[in-house]
């Protein structure tokens, strides 16, 4: 024993969150039981991997468990395991920390959704904590597995915890829970010191759980249907969990609300899943897969550290590896289940992984199963779907950019904002209501919904009856660029080169009305020679009087602002001002040329149309002062 007794202060978020539970903004508060169960069978699961490869760390004779005890007397729960138990170093980690980056999202989530976000426990490894909502002090006793120094955590919730060591421990870890007194003033307060409350929790929470969860037989007066046996040592227990993992049970014999239950055990949430997808492989490569969609976003969803698939991989029932990324691609990390195969070696390590041909075949398989789920969902219950999309499409359209293979797919997946109407609906929706003989499909980027749809560059399509995808999305600058053809109609880009909808009658008045204006266009190209690389007549504007218009091949505003963002260099875009020719301003600037612009009054106009051709398309201006300055003298001139 090298370390002495000491008292430590929490990290100042977990000190912040502890405050918030203490102060029962959980209404849910048995969810503490099914968290702790959950980690006691999480530190088995990893027992026994590391077993494989280190044989004394776990003997064969010795029975893997989680006990349950309570003294309604002294109201105190006692949860233990012989699990992988934890140093002293990893108490501090575990205990005193929450190592990750969205903690703070986290905090500021729960304090805005208060007593109504039960949900948010568990997405960010806070589950244990929440066993501050029903204890007043918490005691930790655990030895890890190999090693022979104990240590004991103690703390109220206070602000400090106390660190001990400990000689004698058993492997595993043990968990005391001193319970707040009952409230005097609510009859309807659950007593957690009640046996027979605790084994109805663990039937309704963890009853699926791998590992006999098992009571003393003397704390129930009736049993029921339990299972009544002795342990090695000769208490007399009874089995509170029927411990036979629900993806082995045939499809036919579950129901929706067991399908629920397990996934609120995996995935630590409160909500009832999305959809459910339950499948059987056999023959040459026999597995199971038990993949969920929830029907919430979890706030860790674009964690950096969190980007891979979250599905959990075992090997004949025996669990190998969590979050397994080799089980599904990075795109479909919403997606939360098991894998068990029947065919992988136990001790397969990530490098094996890697290389094994039969997972590969699993993954295209779960990703393939996944996909003809969602456009189930998408045709059957539009309005559920559409929740799906609101929350996971931003992560789904990445499957367009990395996977060529599935783009098309994804593609039809996908939901898009329409110019004409506040329907989101699919490419391939877009395709069936387009007038017959279109054969491209129009989009348009920017910086917002609700400015795209003010876009000058809807103006002439609008005016026909036409309709646009709105892409604004930061990650829609990618799918933009993969996704140049989706069933062989041409994806055409509204804000970028030559407008494509005009028909032979609108090009020759544009040429026609490029000879007439043709001073004006080469004087304005001479005064913002600075700012844009050529001014022509514009055939997609019908109200506005100019618009900037980009290269086929321009990057666009979100692209801009990550570059910005983060400190890099913005390559310069090739933009073209296109001049409304039927616009009153267009004749006055004609006037002002014709006349050889005596007032030097065409610089000032052209860098007024060059601002509000920027603001509309929300792009912030160059010169702001200069601008304003110009809009101030206008309103002063008019006025006289």
């Amino acid at each position: 024993m090298t370390n002495a007794t000491e008292t430590r202060a929490f990290q100042a978020e977990v000190k912040e969150l502890l405050g918030l539970m203490i102060h029962s903004l959980y209404s849910h508060k048995e969810i503490f039981l099914r968290e702790l169960i959950s980690n006691a069978s999480d530190a088995l699961d990893k027992l026994r991997f590391e077993a494989l490869t280190q044989p004394a760390l776990h003997d064969a004779g010795d029975e893997l468990l989680i006990r349950l005890d309570v003294d309604e007397e002294r109201r105190r729960i006692v949860l233990a395991d012989n699990g992988i138990g934890m140093t002293r170093a990893e108490v501090v980690e575990n205990l005193g920390t929450i190592a990750r980056s969205g903690t703070r999202r986290f905090l500021e989530a729960l304090r805005a959704k208060g007593a109504q976000s039960p949900e948010l426990i568990g997405q960010f490894g806070v589950g244990f904590y929440s066993s501050f909502m029903v204890a007043d002090s918490i005691t930790v006793e655990t030895r890890k597995a190999g090693t022979q120094d104990g240590v004991r955590w103690t703390s109220r919730g206070d602000g400090e915890y106390t660190l001990e060591d400990v000689a004698g421990l058993e492997r595993g870890t043990r968990i005391t829970l001193e319970l707040k007194a009952l409230p005097a003033d609510d009859e309807e307060a659950q007593d957690f010191a009640d046996a027979g409350l605790l084994r109805e929790l663990v039937r309704k929470y963890s009853d699926f759980v791998e590992w006999p969860i098992v009571m003393p037989s003397e704390r129930l007066q009736s049993e029921g249907a339990l299972v009544r046996r002795k342990l090695a040592d000769g208490t007399e227990i009874l089995e509170l969990n029927s411990k036979k993992p629900l993806w082995m049970r045939s499809k036919d014999e579950l129901k929706p609300e067991e399908y629920a239950q397990f996934y609120k055990h995996l995935a630590h949430d409160w909500s009832d899943p999305l959809e459910t997808v339950h499948f059987r492989n056999e023959g040459s490569n026999e597995y199971t897969a038990l993949l969920y969609v929830p029907s919430e976003r979890p706030l860790d969803l674009f964690d950096p550290g969190r980007d891979k698939s979250h599905v959990s991989l075992y090997v004949r029932r025996v669990f190998v590896m969590g979050d397994c990324e080799e089980l599904l691609p990075s795109w479909l990390r919403f997606v939360r289940g098991v894998v068990d195969s029947s065919d992988l070696p136990l001790n397969v390590s990530r490098e094996i992984l890697q290389q094994n041909r039969s997972l590969a075949q699993i993954r295209k398989r779960c990703t393939t199963k996944v996909l003809e789920a969602l456009g189930a969902l998408r045709d059957s219950r539009r309005e559920d779907y559409e929740r799906f999309w609101a929350a996971f499409g931003t992560v789904l359209k990445e499957g367009i950019v990395v996977d060529r293979e599935r783009m098309e797919q994804v593609a039809g997946l996908c939901l898009f904002p329409s110019s004409k109407d506040e329907k989101a609906i699919t490419l391939d929706e877009y395709i069936a209501r387009a007038p017959a003989g279109q054969d491209t499909i129009y989009v348009i980027g920017g910086a917002d919904l609700a400015t795209v749809r003010r876009s000058p560059h809807l103006e002439a399509l609008a005016a026909q009856g036409g309709e646009a995808l709105c892409m604004v999305e930061p990650v829609d600058e990618w799918v933009r660029d993969m996704l140049t053809e989706y069933k062989g109609k041409k994806l055409v880009a509204l804000e970028r080169g030559e407008a494509q909808f005009a028909g032979e009658a609108e090009k020759q008045k544009r040429e026609d009305a490029e000879r007439e204006y043709r001073g004006v266009l080469e004087k304005l190209e001479q005064e913002l020679s600075g700012s844009v690389a050529s001014v022509r007549v514009s055939s997609r504007l019908k109200e506005s009087p100019a618009v900037l218009v980009d290269d086929v091949d321009a990057h666009g505003i979100h692209y801009e602002r990550m570059l910005r963002q983060t400190g890099r260099p913005v390559p310069p875009r090739k933009r073209v001002l296109e001049l409304n020719a039927d616009h009153p301003l267009a004749a006055r600037l004609k006037s002002l040329v014709d006349a050889g612009d005596a007032g030097g009054k065409l610089k000032d106009w052209g860098d007024l149309l060059y601002g509000q051709a920027l603001l509309a398309e929300g792009s912030p201006l160059p010169d702001a002062p200069r601008f304003s300055k110009l809009v101030s003298d206008l309103m002063l001139a008019s006025s006289k």
